[in-house]
């Protein structure tokens, strides 16, 4: 099975994010991945929009996970990443 980058970028974020003990802002998970900020930005919003991140707004801001690591779904991470 072959994935969108939108579904790589994705799985790879939430492995960032589930090793961080704070919230994970944006501009340094492009810098450390290598993403496209706004293509990384699009993506996390539809994984918060669709409660697999909680989104902080503020100079401390940024993404955590919403549940335990081993309660994601490959299939939910997918289907939401790939929504337009």
């Amino acid at each position: 099975m072959l994935l969108t980058k939108a579904s790589e970028y994705a799985l790879l974020s939430l492995i960032y994010i589930s090793s961080k003990s704070t919230p994970c802002d944006v501009d340094t998970m492009a810098t450390e991945l290598e993403i496209p900020k706004s293509f990384l930005a699009k993506i996390l919003q539809n994984l918060a929009r669709d409660g697999l991140l909680h989104s902080y707004k503020g100079a401390k801001g940024g993404f955590t996970l919403a549940k335990e690591p081993s309660a994601y779904t490959l299939k939910e991470i997918l289907a939401s990443a790939e929504k337009k």
